[in-house]
């Protein structure tokens, strides 16, 4: 037990997640200097208070956890995102083209003849591939670029494909696919890597801009509980690093980087990075070295992985399996072949792969579909492990064979997962993957057989909020599908605590950062305070877990988001 005066005790009903499972609950908690100084019975920390220390008292209603970290965030993206057009919430093409026009609208009104970006639609509510025509038809002569929900394709008008060069000649990059018309004109439609011809002539968010928009964004990721992003990066040009680590690392040295962010790179800014000595769990100093306050600040950054692609996504019908998928329809039939598609050659992921473990680079493969799992697990278990105890992992892990789950435990590579996915992907992967679908999302198997689990978000993909994907872990259900299919195999489902393990602990386990993700002595100060019911309920599809919303956030023993009502 620690001599040094507490700034805060917090006394009541406090998970630490301290030990291998559960929830490790103790009845009180001191901070200060915004690290935890003890954690125990109330009688052993009352008697850290000096003079000074603030107390809290819980009421029988409210519970304290560790403060989340989303493990699979597109920090940036989501950030600029934020200002964008967004078409996840309109149901129909009728809706998604309404929305388009209406934006376009405004922008004549504006006088803004430049790009009308936007995010969210997908195949299922567009009922079939959409086209240029399309949006030229509700927004003529506008170069526009709309992302789809997973990220994997692109919507784009005759004037963004005249920008970005793109015509009948224009051949398929590695990796991806222009859609075509029947006379080998471009459709209006980029696949996987055929996206980044586009994105490379939108111009870019201001960093002046940027830094505001990452400011709102960080404040209403606290609103969330979540304190804490790996940032998987963005798909683009930037092969100089501009961006990415390099306007992480900057806003850290100045004080000024509101959350912490684990940063990774792209394949294509490799070269970059190793050049200027880039390393997994690489830290900044501050401008002020003698200033706490700014140190305190500084610290909040660290280098994150080689981000790879294996394959695509279920939503495009690109992700990559052993077999072939279950065909719906004509409109609806898997890009790349019968399978999928593999967006890179095994050896040359390979070959990226060692590249960067040799500069002390760990490494972080996208697979969705089942090959694409095998083949991520393939190469990561040839890599040595690099300093820092930064770990290899494979994000999203959707679907994985059965003789391929124990290997994430063997060999030590964190399954980076996102179950709010479930939400949207059940009725999907149903339909694509057949009776493979009782290996989609295997939770309790990987557990079982000792894998790390990190929960994130897929942000902007999904909504940045943790609590549905927390509770999807646990109930395997969601509406509305849940009342006519029932829970999607929820003999995968983990008990609560592993849940919450894999929102607070798993990812900053898997950054080698054992100083947080708890509640114990010597971890950081970063926590908040929800509504008991969140843990006391049973979990259902929309009950308080899936709703929770903290009361207050705690980031490095400072309140970073206080609820209405919340009177401390």
């Amino acid at each position: 037990m620690t001599d040094r005066r507490a700034d805060l005790i917090i006394q009541g009903r406090i998970a630490t997640l301290a030990g291998d499972r559960g929830f490790g609950w103790v009845e009180a908690i001191a901070i200060g200097s915004g690290r935890i100084l003890a954690a125990g019975r109330a009688t052993e920390i009352a008697v850290l208070a000096g003079q000074r220390t603030r107390t809290w008292h819980l009421s029988p209603g409210e519970v304290v956890l560790p403060a989340i970290t989303d493990a699979h965030l597109h920090l940036l993206t989501a950030a600029q995102e934020a200002t964008e057009v967004a078409l996840g919430d309109a149901p129909d093409r009728a809706a998604i083209l309404a929305r388009i026009h209406e934006r376009a609208q405004r922008m004549n009104a504006q006088g803004d003849d430049g790009w009308l970006v936007g995010h969210g639609w997908s195949l299922d509510r567009m009922g079939s591939w959409p086209t240029a025509d399309d949006l030229d038809r509700v927004a003529p002569g506008r170069p526009v670029s709309l992302v789809s929900h997973d990220h994997h394709s692109r919507w784009v008008s005759r004037a963004a494909l005249r920008a970005a060069g793109i015509d009948a000649a224009t051949s398929d990059p590695e990796g991806g696919l222009i859609r075509r018309g029947d006379r080998g004109e471009p459709s209006g439609l980029l696949h996987e890597h055929a996206t980044k011809l586009v994105f490379a002539v939108i111009p870019r968010m201001s960093d002046a801009r940027l830094e505001a928009a990452l400011a709102e964004y960080a404040a209403r990721l606290a609103a969330f509980g979540v304190v804490a992003a790996q940032d998987p990066g963005e798909l683009g040009d930037d092969a100089q690093l501009r961006w990415g680590p390099t306007f992480y690392r900057r806003l850290a040295t100045a004080g000024r980087l509101p959350l912490r962010v684990a940063s990774s790179i792209r394949p294509e800014q490799l070269e970059a990075a190793v050049a200027r000595g880039f390393r997994s769990g690489e830290r900044v100093a501050a401008a002020s070295a003698d200033d706490p306050a700014a140190s305190q600040v500084a610290a909040r950054y660290r280098g994150g992985w080689l981000k790879l692609f294996a394959d695509g996504a279920l939503g495009s019908r690109s992700a990559a399996l052993l077999a072939p998928y279950e065909v719906e329809d004509d409109w609806r039939r898997p890009v790349g072949g019968p399978a999928g598609m593999l967006l890179e050659p095994a050896q040359v992921l390979g070959e990226l792969a060692g590249r960067a473990s040799a500069a002390g680079i760990a490494v972080q493969i996208h697979g969705i579909g089942d090959a694409a799992v095998r083949t991520a697990l393939d190469i990561l278990a040839t890599l040595p492990s690099v300093s820092g105890d930064v770990r290899h992992r494979v994000e999203h892990a959707q679907l994985i064979d059965p003789t391929d789950i124990g290997r994430f435990g063997a060999s030590g590579i964190v399954a980076s997962v996102q179950p709010c996915h479930l939400a949207g992907d059940a009725p999907m992967a149903r339909a694509a993957w057949g009776a493979r679908t009782a290996w989609t999302f295997p939770l309790r198997s990987l557990s079982d057989r000792g894998a790390i689990l990190a929960f994130g978000t897929d942000a902007p993909v999904e909504s940045a909020d943790p609590w549905p994907g927390i509770a999807l872990a646990v109930s395997r259900a969601a509406s509305p599908w849940v009342d006519s299919d029932g829970p999607f195999h929820p003999d995968q489902a983990i008990d609560l605590a592993q849940a919450i393990r894999g929102a607070c602990l798993g990812p900053a386990s898997s950054a080698g950062e054992m100083d947080r993700g708890r509640l114990v002595a010597g971890c950081r100060a970063d926590l908040i305070v929800v509504d008991a019911a969140a843990l006391d309920e049973p979990v259902r599809s929309s009950g308080a877990l899936t709703v929770a919303r903290p009361s207050a956030t705690l980031f490095d023993g400072e309140i970073v988001h206080r609820a209405e009502g919340f009177g401390r």
